[in-house]
């Protein structure tokens, strides 16, 4: 679609688009209409995105391109299942394929791929052996692909007998690249790379496949290649500066972190990797800044985002705050945390108690590092009623305590743990020989480090 965007014939039809009278609307179509609404959308123009699309539907009510673009809008960018689904239920064909494959991504959006896949089926008997439309396996395939769901992915594409498709060849190598067969993807991308060297899709998908084979300064290079083709491309920007983060060249990061913020000022990651990048460079309190702005735009837009994400960015803040020695800061944002997950996690009881205990835990390690043991203790002991008892909470909470120095409190909590309660948590193992070592109990230490080898070789097994 990239290149259908360059090519002169869009161009034309994005100029008459753009210079039409009321008058004159009707003639450009719905498939018009719908590569301008993608074309500003991938410009990040938004509005006129939105805008194209309602000129089209006032014109051809119900037509799938325009309401599938409407629909996705609100799937993926206002993450809102049910209004992606009522906007969907306006498409008047509903046996059109591309109906078919809008419900099927609402589907997968919204954790149900097994879903997506049966209904996939019956849709695929309804339209095997017919003509009009016999791509139907390579078009899911690359739907499947588009969200990581690699094994339907494979599943579609083995149905599929258009292999000289470019759609095919770069569906299969993201496929064996999800499959852990980094060389053979590779060896795929870079023949689509010598067919057209000056594609940054895939310049960008090599970059990717690089990064989860381990080959750090291929992916850079790939990256270099995309951004001297098109120095705003926008993957190229984060694949390139993820690279230099996992190579610890955190400065640089931080630039092309900053150039895609710029490209994307509406966007939560371009405030948060901004920050990451900071506080790898232990500047905290501007890091603290652009997690203030990253919360702005969660509390501008809030049905764009999770509320999990909120609550993620209020950690990282929390976390600084923390740093900043601001520890009733601090401990203002871990209560606006319990607030958050009290209001969305009130059908979910087991899930809201384990996310209370952190919050808890969290506000404990605050009192220790305020000295407070007793405080801290009663925090500790709400976030195991919270959790029901969660061994991994007794061996954070003792951990927390090991690291600020309250060693003989950590060893009862991992004591009680491994022989009362009878759990080997690895973590809490872990600490329990620490405390006893400091300690000075070596007969216990032997023993518990005897159980770390024995619970080692179990797992080799």
């Amino acid at each position: 679609m990239d290149n259908y965007y360059k090519s002169k014939e869009f161009k034309e039809i994005l100029e008459q688009y753009e210079n039409l009278h009321d008058s004159e609307q009707t003639l450009l179509s719905t498939e018009d209409y719908s590569d301008i609404a993608q074309y500003y959308h991938e410009q990040a123009d938004d509005k006129k995105a939105l805008e194209a699309v309602h000129v089209a539907l006032s014109l051809y009510p119900g037509s799938v391109g325009p309401t599938s673009f409407l629909a996705r809008y609100a799937l993926l960018e206002e993450h809102d299942v049910d209004k992606a689904s009522n906007i969907a239920d306006g498409i008047t064909d509903k046996n059109d394929p591309d109906y078919v494959l809008l419900m099927a991504e609402i589907m997968i959006v919204d954790g149900r791929a097994d879903e997506a896949d049966s209904y996939l089926d019956e849709a695929y008997d309804f339209f095997y052996d017919d003509d009009y439309y016999d791509d139907m396996p390579l078009d899911v395939a690359v739907l499947f692909t588009d969200y990581d769901e690699v094994e339907y992915a494979d599943k579609w594409l083995q149905r599929s007998d258009e292999t000289d498709e470019i759609d095919y060849i770069v569906t299969k190598a993201k496929i064996l690249a999800g499959q852990g067969k980094i060389n053979e993807s590779e060896e795929l991308i870079n023949k689509l790379i010598n067919a057209d060297p000056y594609s940054t899709e895939y310049w960008d998908l090599l970059a990717v496949v690089q990064s989860m084979g381990g080959k750090t300064s291929d992916s850079i290079t790939s990256s270099d290649y995309a951004l001297a083709i098109d120095p705003d491309d926008r993957d190229a920007l984060l694949n390139k500066a993820k690279g230099l983060m996992s190579l610890e060249n955190y400065s640089e990061a931080e630039k092309l972190f900053r150039k895609y913020a710029k490209l994307e000022p509406n966007k939560l990651n371009s405030y948060t990797l901004i920050a990451f990048s900071l506080m790898a460079q232990n500047r905290p309190q501007e890091a603290l800044l652009y997690f203030e702005k990253a919360l702005e735009i969660c509390e501008k837009e809030p049905k764009a985002y999770q509320w999990g994400d909120m609550v993620d960015v209020i950690y990282q803040m929390a976390y600084l705050e923390n740093t900043l020695s601001h520890f009733s800061k601090s401990r203002e944002l871990l209560n606006r945390i319990a607030e958050i997950e009290k209001d969305n996690l009130s059908d979910n009881l087991d899930e809201l108690g384990r996310r209370l205990a952190e919050v808890d835990c969290g506000q404990g390690c605050l009192c220790l590092e305020e000295n407070k043991l007793d405080e801290a203790i009663d925090w500790f002991d709400q976030a195991v009623n919270d959790s029901n008892g969660d061994p991994h909470i007794y061996s954070r909470i003792a951990g927390a305590a090991y690291e600020s120095g309250f060693v003989q409190y950590a060893y009862n909590i991992l004591h009680e743990l491994l022989f009362n309660i009878g759990v080997e948590e690895p973590l809490g193992m872990k600490y329990l020989a620490l405390c006893c070592k400091h300690l000075g109990k070596e007969d216990e230490l032997k023993c518990i480090e005897e159980k770390i080898e024995k619970n080692k070789k179990s797992q080799e097994i």
